[in-house]
């Protein structure tokens, strides 16, 4: 299988507000969770086809309305785990991170600007305090299957406990691109249960059920993170040389 997908999908952080007031039709509640948790369902199964990908993603970060932070990413990926990044825009524009699952003393390897402006290569633990600069996610949590893992649990611990207050699935036009629209909010009483987000809106290709654009609105300081994938290409058949450090074409 291969898809790809040539188009942005820049659009404006959700009035959260509307997506959290009382659904208006209870009664459909449960029709709308199982046909989400059919989608989100789907979207796993497809994705473990998946070999290796290439994409762009495009990372929001809104706090009261007002846009903080924003950066793109070339992301290539191939299982069981390994994953290149490329900073090619925002203030971390120029970085590179490669992390290879079991290689280089299972160190994330990265290349930054220092001070300076000096470029310098770190080796780091996975999960290392100075990974924080580049982001509050784990490295195991890039790509199609941090986002599908995040959004699959998330949703059936929430319906396990009970703790769903309105969710949708509909069929829908993302920038003329067929998308599966499915929208999850959890009730306040579940933030104890360990749930990533209050409220998650995430689009899924109609297609190969992958995600497209994810936006969650956190717990704290009312702030919402949106990624957006763009030009995507499934199983494109990367080598070892995509994942060695010693790529000419990269700076490691």
């Amino acid at each position: 299988m291969k898809v790809v997908f040539v188009s942005s999908f820049l659009l404006a952080p959700v009035a959260f507000s509307k997506v959290m007031a009382a659904d208006e039709h209870l009664h459909d509640l449960p029709q709308h969770i199982q046909e989400a948790f059919g989608v989100l369902t789907k979207a796993q199964e497809n994705y473990n086809q998946v070999q290796d990908y290439t994409a762009e993603i495009y990372k929001e970060v809104f706090q009261g309305g007002e846009k903080q932070k924003e950066e793109r990413t070339i992301i290539k990926f191939q299982k069981p785990f390994k994953v290149y990044l490329k900073w090619i825009a925002g203030k971390n524009k120029g970085a590179e991170l490669l992390y290879v699952e079991g290689e280089n003393n299972n160190k994330i390897i990265v290349k930054k600007k220092g001070i300076i402006g000096v470029l310098g290569t770190m080796e780091m633990a996975p999960d290392g305090f100075w990974l924080r600069n580049f982001t509050k996610h784990s490295i195991k949590e890039a790509g199609f299957g941090g986002i599908i893992d995040k959004a699959w649990k998330q949703f059936k611990t929430a319906k396990e406990n009970n703790d769903i207050v309105s969710a949708t699935c509909s069929l829908e036009q993302l920038d003329g691109h067929p998308a599966h629209k499915v929208v999850l909010v959890v009730s306040p009483q579940g933030r104890g249960n360990g749930y990533y987000c209050r409220a998650a809106i995430q689009y899924f290709d109609a297609e190969s059920y992958l995600p497209i654009k994810s936006t969650f609105q956190l717990w704290d300081n009312d702030e919402v993170e949106v990624f957006t994938f763009d030009k995507v290409k499934l199983n494109a058949g990367l080598t070892a040389k995509d994942f060695d450090r010693g790529n000419k074409e990269y700076h490691f």
